[in-house]
């Protein structure tokens, strides 16, 4: 079997999609698929610290004259050379960076869904010559971007391949600007008309699209989930905080949907030396919440493979559910992984995240509430005193297969077989 997968966020770039695709493209390629890959050429990002599968065709092309430009400008910097944190450290404060960065918003307004759209001439190009030299079981464009979805289009209409399209995101998300709303549903229900698959991550993404677009019939859309690392081998990391129940939680809060209120009120409740808690993401703005809490850690931003080693190193990791129930962070299937205590805080009834944990028996689900919270804490507390190594919430491995990435991908070999039918 021959894919070509269109992915602009494809390592070295590390972003949700990018980590979906990095395991998925290794296990496919794995299990015998021959993988090709349309993706830009980010020649300043740093290196990805773990190599691809041997059997991965990768096709590089120029990002766009703006991206290209500023790649260029980072490289005669010697930028590439520095660590993402660092990098971070120091763009804030640079003249350079906050002009870059509005121009780039005001590109984002410009083209269309975005500024990663100037990819689109060129990417096309070779999509052209990738389309007639090769014979392709399938095209599969990742969203997002909205260009992979672009390119995903142009290709179907012109060459009629088997087009499935990874939807993680709606194309019309709550993040949308209220002016193009009406322009970005357009576009979805063109992809969902056009694709001869959708896959998507969450079955409540499946309820919201029909009904947006009045669609009575669901057998085009799949929902194939993020999916877990398989359980590290024995033998344990050393404790981040010896003497001490560690919480670690990493990725970013948010305001509306994520935020870490109720959880920073249980800890000053509790009030308990016994207790740290180590954030690693974009959160600084999050920290006077913890004011007058002792052991709070922020870390900054750090790299995925990073944050593997930090959640292994946990005694219990921190998930906070998403207020909408058509996304669930791919967090959560990395928490599996790690084979740690996981302490949910959901903020709905129709939390994925939750019934995800309960149907793997993994986790203590508990409202988003300080006092529900500070209890789950002292249970946690009280098991991590007696045994650390049989507290309540672990993943079972024989439980937690079939959310692997390998199994993941078992189903969509499944899937691409079925769609050329």
């Amino acid at each position: 079997m021959r894919i070509l997968l269109i992915a602009y966020e494809y390592p070295p770039v590390v972003a949700a999609q990018s980590l979906r695709w990095f395991y998925l493209s290794n296990e496919l390629a794995g299990l015998g698929v021959e993988i090709q890959v349309l993706c830009p050429s980010f020649t300043a990002l740093p290196a990805f610290p773990v190599p691809l599968h041997a059997g991965i065709v990768e096709h590089r092309v120029w990002p766009g004259p703006f991206i290209g430009l500023t790649q260029w400008l980072a490289r005669r910097r010697g930028d590439a050379q520095e660590t993402a944190p660092s990098l971070l450290r120091h763009a804030d404060r640079s003249l350079a960076f906050r002009l870059y960065r509005a121009i780039r918003q005001w590109l984002d307004r410009v083209l269309y869904p975005d500024v990663r759209s100037e990819w689109y001439p060129f990417a096309r190009r070779r999509l052209k010559q990738l389309l007639a030299g090769n014979a392709y079981d399938a095209i599969i464009s990742s969203h997002e971007p909205g260009v992979d979805l672009l390119l995903g289009l142009w290709a179907k209409k012109r060459h009629g391949i088997n087009w499935i399209v990874d939807l993680a995101d709606p194309l019309c998300a709550p993040y949308t600007p209220a002016w193009r709303r009406w322009l970005d549903t357009w576009v979805e229900a063109l992809v969902i008309r056009r694709a001869d698959r959708v896959v998507v991550t969450t079955e409540p993404l499946i309820d919201l699209l029909k009904t947006r677009h009045g669609l009575a019939d669901g057998d085009k859309f799949a929902c194939l989930p993020q999916a877990a690392p398989a359980l590290a081998a024995t033998g344990s990391p050393p404790p981040l905080s010896p003497g001490k129940m560690s919480l670690v939680f990493t990725g970013n809060f948010y305001e509306q949907f994520r935020s870490p209120g109720a959880f920073a009120a249980a800890l000053k409740e509790l009030s308990c030396a016994d207790i740290t808690f180590t954030v690693a993401g974009d959160n600084d703005r999050f920290l006077p919440l913890f004011a007058g809490v002792d052991n709070v850690r922020f870390l900054g931003r750090l790299g995925h493979f990073a944050c593997l080693d930090l959640q292994r190193r946990a005694d219990v990791l921190l998930n906070i559910g998403n207020a909408q129930p058509y996304q669930m962070p791919g967090k959560l299937y990395e928490y599996l992984g790690a084979g740690k205590p996981i302490l949910h805080l959901s903020l709905t009834a129709d939390d994925p995240g939750a019934a995800l944990l309960r149907g793997i028996g993994a986790g203590i689900v508990v409202d988003n509430d300080p006092p529900a919270i500070a209890r789950a804490l002292r249970q946690l507390l009280a098991a991590w005193r007696q045994d650390v190594s049989t507290m309540p919430g672990s993943p079972d491995a024989a439980r937690l297969a079939p959310h692997t990435w390998r199994a993941r991908a078992e189903q969509w070999l499944a899937l691409i077989a079925d769609s050329r039918r």
